[in-house]
């Protein structure tokens, strides 16, 4: 859970900060055919309006609908913060991806999306690294070690925990489909592969916890 903090919204950045690839420039200058039409730009401006009410939502969700009161007075800010930072970084990712397929339309191609030598594994990847995030929380919360980004109530609740793995995976997934549909190719296989390192790295993190006594690393 924790890798979505820096990589969905660092991501979701640079949407604005890179220019638009050349094969999108070139759609609206090549001449074409009489009978086909140009593939219109993706709509950045949208996508980021829908991307940003998304992470609204997903921080007002998580600073606000988790229950913090087990918690020591002291630590309930700093925890409402983080979980408000991951619950946002989730619904920015799932509010601009949904508005990627709205705005831009039907994908051409949704094949090359889902299958291809690069996509495939990549997508695989991210799915397995939210079912060992899933499994290593569970390890340590078994030996009565806290958890650090959440609550331990909610990752006692295992079908809220599920819910909101199920929910960060997507995320994860939508981050790539925006990348996907907007012509950022490169980007999108670095962000995904080093999306996976990253919960690998975290997972190993959750496993050593309580011989460390690190919720970090």
């Amino acid at each position: 859970m924790r890798r979505i903090i820096v990589v969905l919204l660092l991501a979701a950045a640079s949407l604005v900060l890179l220019p638009a690839p050349a094969s999108l420039a070139a759609q609206s200058t090549a001449p074409v055919a009489p009978t086909a039409s140009p593939a219109p730009p993706p709509p950045l401006k949208k996508i980021l309006l829908a991307a940003s009410a998304g992470a609204a939502a997903g921080a007002l969700a998580g600073a606000r609908g988790l229950s913090f009161q087990t918690l020591a007075p002291s630590e309930r800010g700093a925890h409402a913060w983080r979980a408000g930072v991951a619950y946002g970084a989730i619904g920015g990712a799932l509010a601009g991806a949904v508005a990627t397929r709205v705005f831009a339309g039907p994908d051409p191609d949704p094949r090359a999306f889902w299958w291809n030598r690069w996509n495939t594994p990549l997508l695989a990847g991210i799915v397995t690294v939210h079912a060992l995030d899933y499994s290593s929380t569970r390890y340590f919360r078994d030996r009565g070690k806290d958890e650090w980004l959440l609550t331990n109530s909610l990752v006692d609740h295992r079908a809220a925990f599920v819910a909101t793995e199920t929910a960060a995976a997507g995320a994860g997934l939508g981050l790539m489909y925006i990348l996907h549909r907007t012509g950022h190719d490169r980007l999108e296989h670095w962000i995904a592969a080093s999306y996976i390192a990253f919960g690998v790295t975290s997972a190993i993190a959750n496993y050593r916890y309580p011989v460390s006594g690190h919720a970090l690393f």
